[in-house]
């Protein structure tokens, strides 16, 4: 190791230990977009809790849920988590990149459901064409909104991955500029995780009816309480899709 590479490795050292995101933190604007995140993705922690927990009982009408799907919708709620911990130092970009992978993965999942091979389709386009032939993701107009939602946010997010325009860079040069608050990429980064993470609420809860409804009443009002009033009437009055 160089002298020069040895002083530099001591500095990164020093960073680390010294890292936090207490300036964040003090910013009005970082707190407001903050508190709006966590309160659909505390909603999204209690269905990962019951699902968990759930004994047999998670269900897709009379389908029991195989396993592997049931993993990868938790593994869509860790991206989210994921996310959001990116967008808490800055990492805007990286915050989207995972954002994206939570709506592959919850598509592929829900999909899966009804037609197996969704699971093993390695081309995305295919995979969101698939899906929207699907019962399961056709069932009502809700849940054609939010699926029609959620690939077009998907789209959105690919723009970080390909054909990156200047706007979707972001242009770290060395770790110490992190941690980093942007207010207009912080509040348009919140804004769809904020959406994503709604709709996704959205389909469990109409999809997985019955589910939902055997929740323990305040298990209910923590995940009902991120969502839009419209499309509550249909979650309480409706029968399972």
């Amino acid at each position: 190791m160089t002298r020069e590479r040895l002083e530099d490795f001591s500095l990164l050292k020093d960073y680390l230990k010294k890292y936090n995101i207490q300036d964040n933190i003090k910013n009005k604007l970082f707190l407001e977009n903050l508190k709006a995140i966590h309160k659909s993705y505390f909603s999204l922690l209690t269905w990962s809790g019951e699902i968990k927990f759930s004994e047999g009982l998670f269900k897709y009408k009379s389908i029991e849920i195989s396993k592997e799907i049931n993993e990868l919708i938790l593994e869509s709620f860790s991206d989210i988590g994921s996310s959001i911990f990116n967008w808490t130092y800055g990492g805007y970009k990286t915050s989207r990149v995972m954002l994206r992978s939570a709506i592959e993965n919850f598509i592929r999942a829900i999909s899966g459901i009804e037609k197996k091979e969704q699971l093993q389709e390695k081309n995305i386009y295919s995979l969101f064409d698939g899906a929207a032939t699907l019962i399961i993701f056709k069932s009502s107009e809700e849940v054609k909104a939010s699926f029609k939602q959620l690939h077009s946010d998907y789209k959105e997010l690919c723009r970080d991955v390909h054909s990156a325009l200047p706007e979707n860079m972001e242009k770290i040069s060395t770790l110490s500029d992190l941690p980093k608050f942007d207010a207009e990429k912080s509040k348009k980064c919140c804004e769809i995780i904020c959406r994503v993470t709604k709709n996704i609420l959205i389909l469990l809860c109409l999809i997985f009816f019955n589910f939902f409804h055997s929740m323990h009443h305040r298990n209910k009002e923590n995940i009902l309480i991120s969502l839009p009033k419209k499309i509550k009437p249909f979650i309480n009055g409706m029968n399972e899709i």
